[in-house]
């Protein structure tokens, strides 16, 4: 079932996420204009013979919602194939050259013309947007033409399934990150029973909730009710009512929901006296959320980053962050890094330039070192196990708690 895209911005990676954070002129710019200088990569790239180079294709939005993510996925994708050319390119030897399509501005009618006017300059890999929608729409004209697609910052479990063969993930899957939290809650946290705060307005909202459900019971934790919000929702009575109601005050909720959402239903069960430490997803993962401060102290949050002093992502995000400081807080950039590490490393194993032989070495990458931790596409139907972080908020800042990756054998089955 297709989803409308959201009425306004959130964060990450989700199937249809939104994100309140500004998107500023100048990145919006570097992203538009990329080129060596984006990265701050200095010197002059070597020349390429014409059948050494891969021509990728950025279908993204630089205006309306999905800017907030798309923006930052392209600067970090930029970043990873600037610095393999500058090397001479993936493999010592084939340059990646990016072709900017048409601002696809969050909608699914731009994103078909962006997709479609990149398919008649030849492209061989594409980069579609985070908006699910806009990917699974697009990408129809690039599975038509056999072109390798990836679906920015998504991580909607049906989006490949929805599109064909040509179209991957480049991001975890809400299965794997709900059910990540739900091992991580009963084992690592100790959680023993939640409430689950879900929303039926997109996919990401209502799954990811259930995701968590399945591996939380299966070590051990109960869920004690659900609640259903709709998204903009300016009264949560209902649901707190519902809570106090309960038996005990439940140890913690599970919720992917976000910004302004999550802070509203927040205010008013702290303001209740509901004390239920928040368990959340990767849509709060971003500096506004982080800024609410004592409402939101303790909250956990699932993400891309590893914020430790001395990580190899520390390291690159520091580099980063040199040339975009209004974007290292943002983790489409680091999914946008780590999936232009993939494909350079694809090319080079495939030897080849189309997009039929770099599909093939893209199926058989597995533990595939990246800032985070390893990839795999081996064995996970073009939806990678990609690492995963838990982070604390502690005084306005994600603190690093945990590097966790699922075991294959709990990955709850796909809702499709």
């Amino acid at each position: 079932m297709d989803h409308e895209q959201p009425k306004r911005g959130f964060q990450m990676t989700g199937s249809d996420h939104r994100i309140a954070s500004h998107v500023s002129r100048r990145t919006v710019l570097a992203t538009m204009l990329g080129g060596v200088a984006a990265v701050g990569i200095a010197g002059v790239s070597p020349a390429f013979a014409e059948d050494k180079i891969v021509r990728v294709g950025f279908s993204l939005a630089h205006t309306g919602w999905a800017a907030a993510y798309d923006v930052g996925y392209a600067l970090g994708l930029r970043m990873a194939f600037d610095e393999a050319n500058a090397k001479g390119g993936a493999g010592g030897k084939y340059k990646i050259e990016v072709t900017e399509g048409t601002d696809t501005a969050s909608s699914s009618v731009e994103a078909i013309k962006s997709v479609d006017a990149l398919l008649e300059k030849g492209v061989d890999v594409l980069f579609t947007s985070c908006d699910a929608t806009s990917s699974v729409a697009a990408g129809r004209s690039g599975q038509k033409k056999g072109v390798l697609m990836f679906a920015g910052t998504s991580t909607q479990v049906d989006v490949p399934a929805k599109v064909g063969d040509w179209m991957y993930l480049a991001n975890f899957s809400d299965n794997v990150s709900g059910g990540s939290t739900g091992v991580f809650a009963a084992k690592d946290l100790g959680i023993k029973t939640a409430y689950l705060l879900k929303s039926s307005d997109n996919t990401y909202t209502e799954y990811v909730p259930e995701y968590f459900a399945k591996t939380f019971e299966q070590y051990g934790g109960k869920v004690v009710g659900k609640g259903n919000f709709t998204f903009e929702q300016a009264d949560f009575g209902g649901i707190i009512a519902e809570i106090k109601a309960l038996p005990a005050e439940p140890d913690a909720i599970m919720t992917a929901a976000f910004e302004p959402d999550l802070p509203a239903f927040l205010r008013q069960a702290r303001a209740a006296g509901i004390k239920s430490r928040i368990v959340g997803a990767d849509g709060i993962d971003s500096p506004s959320f982080y800024a609410l401060g004592d409402l939101v102290e303790n909250t956990i949050v699932l993400s891309n980053r590893m914020p430790v002093e001395g990580s190899k992502y520390q390291e690159i995000a520091k580099v980063f962050g040199k040339s975009h400081p209004d974007q290292v807080d943002n983790s489409a950039w680091i999914v946008g890094y780590d999936a232009g590490l993939v494909l350079i490393e694809a090319i080079k194993n495939a030897d080849a330039t189309d997009s039929a032989s770099i599909r093939a070495a893209l199926d058989k990458i597995k533990d595939f070192d990246v800032p985070n931790g390893k990839v795999s596409y081996t064995g996970f139907e073009r939806r990678p196990m990609v690492p995963i972080s838990f982070l604390e908020i502690k005084s306005g800042k994600g603190v690093f708690m945990k590097a966790a990756t699922i075991d294959t054998a709990d990955i709850p089955a796909p809702i499709m």
